[in-house]
């Protein structure tokens, strides 16, 4: 575990209100205690069900994921450290776009218009891409899906389609071309 995620854990301890047995989630990250038996203990004397903990310990994800995107980076500590609270808290994939679908769109919307922004994808960039759908276990389809809004935009600026990361069917291409009179 990292110094980082135990950092971002008392910045969410502090910053958000969280009801019991997530104030003690967040002390035993922050302690360095945490393991998947903790959380189990914790559940179990709070009598909390484990369905409805995954939504709640799915959010503090977000909240961890939201801190680490801060400087529009994902370094593979961070990466890590997501794989790890995924594993303690037993989230599958499709959790996340299941029980959190919005956060996901808000996230992913925010750092594509950024890297959009110039109209032109770079390799660190694209990977970056990747880093996104890993972290919230979309598909590829999904993601793109993800992709297509703010890569339209910058087709209609004028941009390359092949510098943007993206694909497009044949029929969903041109429709986005200005059609030549």
């Amino acid at each position: 575990m990292s110094d980082k995620l135990s950092s971002a854990f008392e910045k969410i301890q502090n910053e958000l209100e969280l009801s019991g047995y997530l104030k003690e989630v967040c002390l035993h990250i922050v302690e360095k205690t945490f393991t998947k038996n903790v959380l189990e203990e914790i559940l179990t004397n709070n009598g909390v069900n484990e369905s409805i903990a995954k939504v709640d310990l799915i959010h503090l994800i977000f909240e961890y994921i939201k801190i680490a995107l801060q400087d529009n980076v994902l370094t593979i500590s961070e990466k890590e450290d997501i794989k790890l609270l995924k594993l303690w808290f037993g989230i599958q994939p499709g959790d996340f776009y299941f029980h959190n679908n919005y956060n996901i769109e808000n996230i992913i919307t925010d750092q594509l218009t950024r890297i959009y922004q110039d109209n032109f994808i770079t390799e660190e960039e694209a990977l970056f891409k990747v880093d996104l759908q890993e972290i919230f276990d979309l598909s590829f389809d999904q993601m793109n899906d993800y992709s297509k809004t703010e890569a339209s935009l910058s087709i209609q600026q004028g941009a390359d389609p092949k510098d943007l990361d993206v694909f497009f069917s044949q029929k969903e291409y041109f429709k986005l071309k200005p059609s030549s009179t």
